[in-house]
């Protein structure tokens, strides 16, 4: 049998004539090397896409892909025509034949459909030289007719010569237009093989009611989806970061290995953290005490003083006081000198300037301990317990432990870009914040992929997807689309089209999965974009387009006479179309 498939191969391989081979779903299957070559295609960028992504998108070549299409709407068992194709080199005419493959005992089933074409170019070529040899020769013909007659005219004796000359015209224009018809002939029973008719014969058997079936209108399922490759990822990434700056003292791990939450992972050496602490609980102690201060204020030793001050100062004014009242009594009364009283009333003045000052450096002093002063003793104890706090947590994280269950993933397998990681041995220097670890939760996974821009628009959040691959064969993974990216990216190596990242998540893997998955295995990702459970769907050749306009031939079901009844449709797929509007559930349409 494989011996069989190969040499079926290398008659395809070899054959001229361009074939190709489609799926009921519209997928290309086959598609030749005399394919390639007469539509300058290659196959490996065509085979397994659907037809309509690859051809229906180019206007230029509508005629082409509406025969294509004709033997699919009127189910013809081999069905003609001649169109014209354009490449991106030139313009050809093509000659083509579609039939249906049946899959062997499985009567009236269709399996795929095969298109046999041929580049009758240079056919079409010699028939437009033919015609105008053609139109030459009859004008030549007239001329020596026209030529002739003026001879006779002229000179009876050459009348026997030119009839000689006519005869000979005729029997070589004959002979021309014979040679042309048999070539003609020849290359029209090679192109079209024996027992096919017109397609205008068919299509006006079908237009018969008397040979139409029937069909029951029916609700049908409507599914398509996308296909993409990727890899296994971990459902979720934590990053353990460096907590200080220092060198790794210890490490207790391998990457790819599991681990459990709060096993040990590494040791830090935490010298100059430990430095800073103590640092730091000597600024706090001073800032408690400061505090306090603060908050017992009044009864402060600096308070005390300024209020022996304001005493003592009070005290030497009521004295200075008393003495300048004396003294400005007994000036009065002549008893002492200007002098005198100069010099008391002097002291008096600078006693009360003495106690005024002290007074005010008493409310400076009780000031010191309210408002903005409070308020700023009270912030720098904050700071200072802060700080001391988080040298003490930094050294608590000292012996680094992992935070979750899951695998010690390479740093390159980490979900955040912005941190580059590196490989860690001991004695490597960290500083604050540096990426350490990261450990992938693989109780689910996740699949990132790229699609390009004609298939992008079809994705969107929270879509089903199915997940397998060969290296976990027999297991199937269901997941959603979790993120699909809205800005492009371009494609590596040769492909620069724009193409667009998504992510496919599994939240929890199943239990039969558990060992058997690991991460970066490649996979397959099947995305459902569509999934319509109750749609009207009819068989494509049902439906007659006039203009914009589309109908169906249907069964009154009461008189049973035939009616033309326009219809709305909606998607069309390779054998059937969506019916949107025109017709309900349980409706007999006829079918040509």
């Amino acid at each position: 049998m494989a011996d069989r498939e190969i040499v079926y191969r290398n008659i395809l391989e070899n054959m001229r004539d361009g074939v190709m081979t489609i799926s009921m779903d519209g997928a290309i299957i086959t598609f030749n090397n005399a394919a390639e070559e007469i539509l300058n295609l290659k196959g490996e960028d065509i085979v397994d896409r659907t037809f309509g992504e690859v051809f229906l998108v180019v206007e230029e070549n509508d005629e082409f892909n509406q025969a294509v299409l004709n033997a699919v709407y009127e189910s013809a068992m081999v069905h003609n025509a001649r169109v014209p194709y354009k490449t991106a080199k030139k313009t050809l005419t093509l000659n083509i034949t579609t039939s249906f493959l049946k899959p062997p005992g499985n009567g009236d089933e269709k399996s795929a459909v095969i298109i046999v074409f041929q580049d009758v170019t240079e056919v079409e070529q010699l028939r437009e030289l033919e015609a105008k040899l053609t139109e030459e020769l009859k004008t030549q013909h007239k001329e020596l007719q026209d030529a002739y007659v003026n001879l006779e005219g002229a000179n009876t004796n050459l009348q026997s010569v030119l009839k000689k000359v006519h005869m000979i015209r005729i029997a070589a224009t004959a002979f021309v237009i014979v040679l042309f018809v048999v070539l003609g002939l020849v290359s029209w029973k090679r192109i079209i093989p024996p027992g096919s008719r017109p397609a205008q014969e068919t299509r006006a058997e079908m237009k018969d009611p008397s040979l139409m079936k029937t069909f029951v209108v029916s609700e049908q399922r409507l599914t398509d989806s996308t296909a993409l490759k990727g890899s296994l990822k971990p459902i979720n990434v934590v990053n353990i970061t460096s907590p200080f700056t220092g060198k790794v003292k210890e490490k207790y791990f391998q990457y790819g290995q599991p681990v459990q939450k709060g096993q040990l992972l590494l040791k830090m050496d935490a010298i100059e953290t430990e430095t800073k602490h103590r640092e730091a609980n000597v600024a706090y102690i001073k800032a408690l005490e400061k505090m306090r201060e603060a908050d017992k204020w009044d009864t402060a030793d600096e308070v005390t003083k300024a209020r022996r001050s304001v005493t003592k100062s009070k005290m030497t004014l009521d004295t200075a006081k008393n003495k300048f009242e004396q003294s400005d009594t007994l000036f009065k009364k002549g008893y002492i000198s200007s002098t005198d009283y100069g010099s008391d009333k002097q002291q008096y003045e600078t006693a009360q300037m003495d106690y005024d000052a002290s007074l005010q450096e008493l409310r400076s002093t009780i000031n010191k301990g309210k408002g903005d002063n409070y308020r700023v003793t009270k912030i720098e104890l904050d700071n200072a317990r802060t700080k001391l706090q988080v040298l003490e947590l930094q050294l608590q994280k000292a012996n680094v432990v992992a935070p979750v269950s899951g695998t010690v993933v390479m740093p390159d397998a980490g979900s955040d870009k912005d941190k580059k990681g590196k490989l860690i041995e001991v004695g490597m220097p960290f500083t604050e914040g540096d990426l350490l670890i990261s450990i992938g939760d693989t109780g689910g996974f996740s699949v990132a992929a790229e699609v390009d821009e004609m298939e992008v628009l079809k994705l969107k959040k929270g879509q089903e997807a199915v997940i397998t691959g060969d290296a976990f064969s027999g297991i199937t993974l269901k997941g959603t689309v979790s993120h699909v990216s809205s800005q492009a990216s371009k494609g590596e190596g040769s492909k620069k089209t724009p193409v667009y990242a998504i992510i496919v998540s599994v939240e929890q893997s199943p239990p039969e999965a558990r060992g058997k998955l690991l991460l970066g295995m490649s996979c397959k990702v099947q995305i459902t974009t569509m999934d319509k459970p109750n749609t009207l769907m009819v068989p494509i050749q049902a439906v007659n387009m006039e203009g914009r306009d589309s109908f169906v031939a249907m069964k009154d079901k009461i008189t049973k006479e035939t009616k033309r009844i326009k219809v709305e449709t909606g998607i069309t797929t390779l054998d059937s179309v969506e019916i949107t509007k025109g017709l309900t559930k349980g409706d007999e349409i006829l079918l040509p």
